[in-house]
């Protein structure tokens, strides 16, 4: 944690590593004028804060978990609660501050993380707001500035699309008072609007603006401003959490923001201390052995429909095995960016749901895709592919139709598969197919949970022994997360869940 933190409901977070008493904490409110005393502090107080944001959201906690639970991928371990949240069926998440760390941090680390980011930069912008300065309203105070706006964007749009509801404090909020919680999308709007004004000041800045927070990357103007505009398409896009919230999608924001995104793959290096991720557990043979995590049965089946899209319970039901482990495809991805394996690597008493027979890795066909995702190498989040499939979509459900099919014939789908072009006259279901196969099978193992925001908004829950390669959820999966109980607790409010028996479509509160 950083010595930066100092916002009560922040403070709290200390708590959960040290094991204060949150009356205690919840007393201290230092001002934030002993937080940054002059122009030096700006920077390494900002850094700070974009660390914690990229754990927050990149860790293996929460990703492994929640990817697990929207079939991305198999992993029958007890790892980061990856098992559980991947039973069949589906349970609902436990929220209770009392559970395994690995797994109350699904809850935990994303949200004290995107808070604590948030507050740095809060105090990042309340010092420029009173006089600390690096070279008096320059070009370096415009670029912190905009720097400090895109964290609380982005910390408050992954607050929007993970959680139910979330914490909007800036650095004018009296933090005397105890905030009051905003619905995801009053916060998507919050986090979309702290992009647009990241965007405003980066253009001001010009050639002054020099982004360095990202480790490993420098950008200037002109890439900040792409990646602000495609994380912005990111979160209006993804907040639904089923396909009746998708229809009330602003798309025409969507596809204004990926008209001007990313013309390149957005990807920090990994530096073996604070810039790590979840695609050290995820890519196979990346220095973590064989025993993590396998492509989901459901992936296999999209790329060759003769496979199952749930791997048989031989052990557990007597059913009859696989019939082909090794699938056959016309994506030629399935040979560039697989690792088929003979053998399964989970036990069976963990659920034959798990098992797979391929892994992920893009690193063998591409040399230099990514690192290990843990102490070198770049680490792929955003890639370019993922803004023209914003872009594509924005375009079908704006019924722009020909423009979305020219646009999917010209991406991956075409250099990469090698996969036939969609005819001109393709029908709009055809291309939100083309769409959302590409998003399960070219994005896999790059944004964080990106299968899970896609599942839940884009088809109806499914039975677990029902499901097919591209529905959605699996009935009785979170798809949301609620606020975590040590958090309720200092609002007096009692925990609640989401998913399992009592919430099948993920959505309800359940007591």
């Amino acid at each position: 944690m950083k010595s930066t933190i100092r916002t009560p409901l922040l403070l709290l977070s200390l708590y959960l590593f040290a094991c204060e008493s949150i009356d205690t904490l919840n007393q201290n409110n230092p001002a934030r004028d002993n937080v940054i005393a002059s122009g030096k502090d700006l920077q390494p107080v900002l850094d700070g804060g974009y660390e914690t944001w990229w754990n927050a959201v990149h860790g293996e906690v929460p990703v492994m978990a929640l990817s697990v639970a929207a079939d991305a991928y198999g992993l029958g371990w007890d790892d980061f609660g990856a098992r559980r949240m991947g039973s069949e069926p589906r349970e609902g998440y436990t929220n209770r501050a009392s559970e395994e760390p690995g797994y109350k941090e699904i809850a935990e680390g994303p949200w004290y993380g995107c808070l604590s980011a948030a507050s740095s930069a809060n105090d990042v912008l309340a010092a420029l707001r009173d006089g600390i300065t690096i070279d008096d309203g320059g070009g370096q105070d415009q670029s912190v500035r905009a720097a400090a706006h895109f964290l609380r964007g982005a910390s408050w749009g992954y607050l929007g699309l993970i959680f139910d509801q979330a914490l909007l404090v800036d650095e004018n909020t009296d933090l005397e008072q105890m905030v009051p919680f905003s619905d995801y999308p009053e916060v998507i709007g919050a986090a979309v609007e702290e992009l647009d004004e990241a965007i405003s000041l980066a253009e001001a800045a010009g050639d002054d603006f020099i982004h360095t927070s990202f480790n490993g990357l420098t950008l200037d103007a002109e890439q900040f401003v792409q990646l602000c505009h495609s994380y912005a398409a990111r979160f209006l896009a993804q907040w639904p959490r089923t396909p009746e919230e998708n229809e009330m999608v602003s798309w025409q924001a969507v596809l204004q923001h990926a008209e001007r995104g990313l013309s390149y793959d957005f990807a920090p290096l990994a530096d073996g201390r604070y810039w790590k991720s979840y695609q050290q557990y995820a890519f196979a043979e990346t220095g973590k052995g064989p025993f993590w995590a396998r492509a989901d049965q459901r992936l296999v089946a999209a790329m060759d429909p003769g496979q199952p899209a749930r791997y048989p319970e031989v052990e557990a039901l007597g059913e009859a095995p696989l019939a082909s482990p090794m699938a056959q495809s016309a994506d030629k991805r399935l040979q560039t960016d697989f690792v088929f394996a003979a053998a399964q690597a989970f036990p069976a008493s963990h659920g034959e749901w798990h098992f797979s027979h391929y892994l992920h890795n893009r690193n063998i066909s591409q040399p230099g895709f990514a690192g290990d995702g843990a102490t070198f190498g770049p680490m792929p989040v955003f890639l370019a592919a993922d803004n023209a499939l914003l872009h594509a979509e924005a375009l079908l459900e704006l019924g722009r139709t020909a423009e979305a099919v020219e646009l999917i014939n010209q991406g991956p789908r075409s250099s990469r598969g090698q996969l036939p072009g969609l005819a001109p006259g393709a029908s709009p279901a055809s291309a939100r197919e083309a769409i959302m196969y590409e998003r399960a099978i070219e994005l896999l193992s790059t944004a964080p949970m990106s299968l899970w925001f896609d599942r839940r908004r884009t088809g109806p829950r499914l039975p677990h022994d029902m499901v097919d390669a591209l529905g959605g959820l699996q009935t009785g999966t979170p798809a949301q997360l609620p606020v975590p109980e040590s958090e309720l607790k200092v609002h007096g409010l009692p925990p609640y869940s989401f998913g399992g028996e009592k919430g099948p479509d993920g959505v309800e509160r359940v007591y």
